[in-house]
């Protein structure tokens, strides 16, 4: 009678947990974390300045098309820091033309 009652409480357990899995969903993250040191063309930080940036995502062919752009402002820090997230700034819009 235990073997039954056991075999009873494991087949409920499994039958929990596949039907908890059937609702679980992954979601990919919509940003991506991004940080760089600013230096000008002499190789001087730039510190404590708003700096702008233009993001682009570049298919790798041979045209390398933008498939995705993004702009955004961004305040360096005393060390001339600046930390942002792909995928947060104002998106562009692109046009692609087919042959």
């Amino acid at each position: 009678m235990k073997n039954g009652l056991k075999n009873k409480v494991q087949f409920v357990l499994v039958f929990i947990t596949l039907f908890n899995l059937e609702f679980a969903n992954a979601q990919a993250p919509q940003k991506l974390s991004y940080q760089a040191v600013i230096r000008n063309t002499s190789t001087v930080l730039v510190t404590s300045t708003t700096i702008g940036m233009r993001i682009s995502i570049v298919q790798a062919t041979s045209t390398k098309l933008d498939v995705y752009i993004e702009t955004q402002t961004i305040p360096s820090n005393v060390n001339g820091l600046i930390s942002l997230e792909i995928g947060m700034g104002t998106k562009e819009v692109i046009v692609y033309k087919t042959n």
